[in-house]
């Protein structure tokens, strides 16, 4: 199964998915799928599982990023 049994279907289908696989999830926030999955046991990035496969909703993903940002200053660790 691949992301595509995953994109919105009706009116106004812009093609967009609704759910990626970890390594689309991992690549969209542009991170290594090792940290997604640190994230996720973490409890800090919410995921669907269906049967045996997890599914990270896009929505999360965005929602993720927007209360992770921060002001100020950039990090120069």
């Amino acid at each position: 199964m691949d992301s595509k049994s995953f994109f919105k279907d009706g009116d106004g289908d812009d093609g967009e998915p609704i759910g990626l696989r970890p390594a689309e999830a991992a690549a969209r926030l542009g991170i290594s799928t090792t940290a997604l999955y640190r994230l996720r046991v973490a409890g800090r990035i919410p995921f669907v599982k269906l049967g045996g496969a997890v599914i990270h909703r896009v929505a999360s993903l965005d929602q993720f990023l927007r209360d992770s940002e921060q002001q100020g200053k950039q990090d120069r660790s």
